[in-house]
């Protein structure tokens, strides 16, 4: 069986930043946790996407704890990482931001640019890594 390396914080920013564009977005909805898939962008302090009006919304934009997870795994030599991120969600309302998201290089699959920003803080982040043998 394969060890489990904890990955250091500067690495799993790095990976968080360059090596997905497709991560997953958890937080809780009437008590109960909801897990959805969103395209983001990710600096030193934060991850950001967009969102159309919904429960996403509704339930990210005041403060909101929330969790975001990116990962990689190749099956066939049963390795892979996973960084995870732990924060507080807020609506991006900024004007100037606002206009910068909607023009810059992150485009989601599934709504316009043009809909809400939520951004959320990575007040922790860790990862783990299954090493190819």
């Amino acid at each position: 069986m394969k060890a489990i390396e904890q990955i250091s914080k500067q690495d799993c920013l790095e990976l968080l930043q360059t090596k997905s564009k497709l991560g997953r977005v958890a937080f809780i909805v009437d008590g109960r946790p909801i897990v959805l898939p969103v395209n983001y962008r990710a600096d030193n302090d934060s991850v950001v996407f967009c969102t159309a009006e919904g429960t996403k919304l509704s339930a990210l934009k005041d403060g909101a704890p929330a969790a975001f997870e990116v990962d990689a795994s190749r099956s066939v030599a049963h390795s892979g990482w996973s960084v995870l991120v732990q924060g507080t969600a807020h609506e991006v309302t900024d004007p100037d931001e606002l206009y910068e998201l909607r023009h810059g290089p992150l485009k989601s699959w599934a709504t316009e640019a043009s809909q809400h920003w939520v951004r959320i803080s990575i007040d922790e982040i860790s990862g783990r890594r299954i090493p190819e043998s």
